[in-house]
């Protein structure tokens, strides 16, 4: 009797070292993209099952997210079906078989499934099948319960990392990249290698000091954001805007086809942002702004030259009178 006790007991302690292994290993992968693989893939190692799944809701639909099921051999019975649809936790064994995975000829006699909430909304579900009547009982029951409450904790933490990671990227004032984040993605998404085309452009408000020393900085702070607003609405989604510095803005341009079209594509910007107004406590007020503009490779092979082509180009647009755009492939 006492023998019996200690295995339980031993038993116990595994399943709950088990529980604690996997909450380590979730919250330190949690920001992975491949994380539910890698949740799915223990819960197999760890249960024995012959399947695994996890779904959860996307755009109000249950989708897969992880399985070591081909998704096109994946079927639910009835039964799943509707204790799914109620978010109920649900164990199923039966000698006859429940389903049958025609691929690997395999029928499945006991199948498990436990909701995934994240503070009392359903959000997902995971379903564990196996092929031995009566696998699956009530002690793994309550060890997937476990899994599910971790995978819920690891999409929150998820979800505040990306936030963070948001605001982190952003710059407070006026919502585009920050300078930071515009180099980080310089530097991960252009290969030095590469013989695609890309434009590297800065932009410089013209007499901005002025404008906050006549008008105060709340009123700067608008003629930013306008300005902002105008170029950030100006660009194609794959372009990157991001504030450079002060009243400086710094933009990466691709997928064009020619460098005339970058140029007409910037002079379109100039224009729209000398016709905005900003009001601010009864004041109007239009800005202009001055461009420069360099190319990858005709004005430079990494990033820092190209900079600097398109900083002297800007310095000349000032110097000859502002309110206009320079371009590395006419200035070279």
């Amino acid at each position: 009797e006492l023998n019996i006790k200690n295995m339980k007991l031993e038993k116990n302690i595994d399943s709950l070292s088990n529980i604690v292994e996997v909450s380590k290993y979730i919250n330190t992968f949690f920001s992975s993209d491949n994380l539910m693989s890698m949740i799915n893939d223990m819960i197999i190692g760890i249960l024995g099952v012959t399947y695994s799944t996890i779904f959860l809701i996307e755009d109000g639909e249950l989708r897969i997210k992880a399985s070591n099921i081909e998704e096109e051999n994946i079927n639910l019975t009835s039964t799943q079906l509707i204790n799914i649809n109620n978010g109920d936790e649900f164990l199923i064994n039966s000698e006859k078989p429940l389903k049958r995975n025609e691929k690997h000829k395999i029928n499945i006699h006991s199948i498990m499934g436990s909701p995934i909430k994240l503070r009392d909304k359903f959000i997902g579900y995971i379903v564990v099948e196996h092929n031995l009547y009566k696998f699956l009982n009530n002690e793994m029951k309550v060890f997937l319960r476990s899994i599910a409450n971790q995978i819920a904790i690891a999409i929150e933490n998820s979800l505040l990392y990306k936030e963070l990671e948001k605001i982190n990227q952003r710059d407070p004032l006026l919502g585009i990249y920050n300078r930071k984040y515009f180099f980080e993605f310089l530097e991960k998404n252009v290969n030095k290698e590469s013989d695609n085309k890309f434009a590297v452009v800065m932009i410089d408000i013209d007499d901005f000091k002025k404008v906050n020393d006549t008008y105060g900085h709340q009123f700067g702070d608008k003629i930013l954001i306008n300005t902002a607003n105008v170029v950030a609405n100006s660009i194609d989604s794959k372009d990157i805007l991001a504030r450079y510095g002060g009243e400086e803005f710094i933009l990466y341009i691709t997928d064009f086809t020619t460098e005339d079209s970058v140029f007409n594509k910037i002079e379109i910007i100039r224009h729209n942002l000398e016709k905005s107004k900003v009001s601010f406590e009864g004041q109007n007020k239009s800005v202009t702004a001055s461009f420069g503009i360099s190319f990858f490779p005709l004005n430079g092979a990494d990033i820092n030259e190209l900079i600097n082509k398109a900083d002297d180009l800007l310095y000349k647009s000032k110097k000859s009178g502002k309110n206009r755009v320079l371009s590395g492939h006419i200035f070279k």
